[in-house]
């Protein structure tokens, strides 16, 4: 007899899931991001592959020669020493304020903010204001000093127009970059680490050295790279004080085979700037293989505090310490920019009854000035919109559709981060500037590498704001059956708006002072700010030239603190 063993009726098959017809928000999203695709893939192919790769034994010649050593040496040394400085001074303003009794809240906060107020190109020449050997502000009042002990000199005692002056200068405007690392880091590391190494007999030096610094490596690590990365394509204040020095850097030397001769030497340029970029991967390789090898402490608790050091007499020091650096790359240049806005010439004899707003009539009736101003806050403001709507776009779209397709994205719009500002402009002429498109001296042409340039930073303000909307939102909107055009603008963006709404102001700031590309992409019809200073400042133009900075840096200045009266915090920087 054989038995016969009976199978469970089959289960029913499941119906079929309906496919997902493609919407009109999934078409524009893709459509936007092969269009930023096409516009960071493009300029850069086009400019060191088509470009260069017909030219290489000229391209081996620049890079052999004489003038490219030299001032690769030279921007290696000043990248060294005022990265160096600018690294100590962060590592120590952000232990005062994050970690000790020594802190105050709203120098905190200002901090990393308070370059922004002085566009770099300014603040530079508002030092060349203070500290010129003849006419310095600060040797003047320090001369004067010098008399009452008997000491009588024409010159000095500073003199900024030398290889400290550009290290210290350099300094200043980097020390932000390392600040915000390490003090992320700072803020990010588990205190119970800190706090059981006390327990322990260790002493707050200990501690410091054998618990918080190592664990530190990863932010020291990322604020190493901001400071080479930026540092070597810092191009503002070399070209105010590194040429009246006779110090030429890499990045001047770009620029000026682009905007000094005609026709351009687009091969010169390219090739130094080949350098630029194998510098950045060169750091960034050696970066991520240090901490690959290492281990470090994550990231405590939501509800874990550390103790505050407290520093006792050297409190009071500490804070002037502070209060120094904000006063040293803000206060004091644009005291000297505005004293000299208001002069009829730059003299250091300040005659309080002979100051006039002459020069503020004079600025807004030359036409290339007006349109300066107007240009640069109009560039500002479609970079601005354009750069943070695109961002918020593309990051609902990666976090949507969590794909290859999508992380590749997400990946080409950071490549500009990791290439200098420089670089982008040369390719940008390259690719644009000639036929079939025949962009060359126009507004399109700055908006699109604007846009290029700063897309890093506003995705990362729109990444960090998406990932804190949680798919609730997103899915009860679903369930109610709205649709995705709705849900983005009715859900999602009103979420966001917080991050977006700093990022968007940072933005303004850093398109409306941005001068490294603008060297080469703005032409006689185009003309924005930086590149009016930097004319200003070749012709001699001494007053109007305070006069613009003052203008600029007191609308960067209202855009920051509605920044933080909207209780916005940037806290990214881009490129000098």
């Amino acid at each position: 007899m054989t038995d016969t063993l009976q199978r469970p009726p089959a289960a029913p098959a499941a119906p079929p899931r309906p496919r997902r017809r493609l919407s009109t928000f999934t078409l524009v999203s893709w459509a936007a991001a092969a269009v930023v695709v096409f516009f960071v893939v493009y300029p850069v192919g086009r400019a060191f592959v088509g470009e260069l790769g017909r030219e290489l034994p000229a391209v081996l010649d620049v890079l052999a020669g004489a003038k490219t050593l030299e001032v690769i040496r030279n921007a290696v040394v000043a990248v060294a020493a005022g990265g160096g400085l600018a690294f100590l001074v962060g590592a120590v303003l952000a232990w005062i304020n994050v970690r000790t009794d020594a802190r105050m809240g709203w120098a905190a906060e200002a901090l990393p903010l308070m370059p922004l107020f002085v566009p770099a190109i300014a603040g530079s020449i508002g030092w060349v204001f203070l500290a010129s050997p003849k006419a310095g502000y600060l040797n003047h009042a320090l001369r004067q000093v010098l008399a009452l002990f008997g000491v009588q000199a024409d010159s000095g005692p500073l003199d900024i127009f030398t290889w400290p002056g550009l290290v210290f200068v350099y300094a200043l405007y980097l020390t932000p970059y390392a600040y915000l690392a390490i003090s992320s880091g700072l803020q990010s590391l588990d205190p119970a680490l800190e706090e059981a190494a006390r327990v322990s007999g260790c002493g707050p030096a200990r501690t410091l050295f054998r618990v918080t610094l190592p664990n530190l490596k990863p932010a020291m690590g990322a604020a190493v790279l901001q400071l080479i990365t930026i540092g070597f394509a810092l191009f503002s204040v070399p070209v105010v004080i590194g040429t009246s020095a006779r110090i030429e850097v890499l990045p001047v030397s770009i620029v000026h085979a682009v905007t000094r001769q005609y026709p351009p030497d687009l091969v010169t340029a390219l090739s130094m700037s080949l350098v630029l970029i194998v510098t950045v991967v060169v750091a960034w390789s050696v970066e991520r293989r240090v901490m690959a090898r290492g281990r470090f402490a994550r990231i405590g608790g939501r509800g874990a505090r550390a103790a505050l050091v407290t520093l006792g007499r050297w409190k009071l020091p500490a804070r002037l310490l502070v209060l120094g650096y904000l006063g040293a790359t803000s206060v004091l240049p644009f005291l000297a920019l505005l004293l000299v806005s208001f002069q009829g010439f730059w003299t250091p004899q300040v005659d309080l009854g002979a100051l006039t707003t002459d020069n503020y009539v004079d600025l807004w009736g030359r036409l290339a000035v007006r349109r300066g101003i107007t240009n640069s806050l109009l560039l500002a403001l479609l970079t601005a919109t354009i750069t943070t709507l695109l961002s918020a776009l593309l990051a609902y779209l990666s976090y949507r559709r969590r794909s290859v397709a999508g992380r590749l994205v997400d990946g080409v719009i950071k490549i500009p981060a990791a290439i200098s500002h420089i670089v982008v402009g040369i390719a940008f002429l390259v690719a644009f500037a000639g036929p079939p498109f025949g962009w060359n001296g126009t507004l399109l042409l700055l908006v699109s590498a604007y846009v290029v340039i700063f897309l890093p930073q506003g995705s990362f303000y729109a990444n960090s704001a998406i990932q804190q909307i949680g798919p609730e939102m997103r899915e009860a909107a679903e369930v109610s059956g709205a649709r995705d055009w709705r849900i983005f603008l009715r859900v999602v963006l009103p979420l966001m708006a917080p991050s977006l709404v700093a990022g968007w102001s940072l933005l303004f700031i850093l398109s409306a002072g941005e001068i490294n590309a603008s060297a080469m992409l703005a032409g006689p019809g185009s003309p924005v700010v930086g590149q009016a200073i930097l004319d200003l400042w070749t012709a001699g133009t001494f007053p109007l030239l305070a006069a613009l900075s003052v203008v600029i840096t007191v609308v960067s200045t209202a855009v920051v603190l509605t920044v933080l009266a909207l209780g916005g915090r940037p806290n990214s920087g881009g490129a000098p």
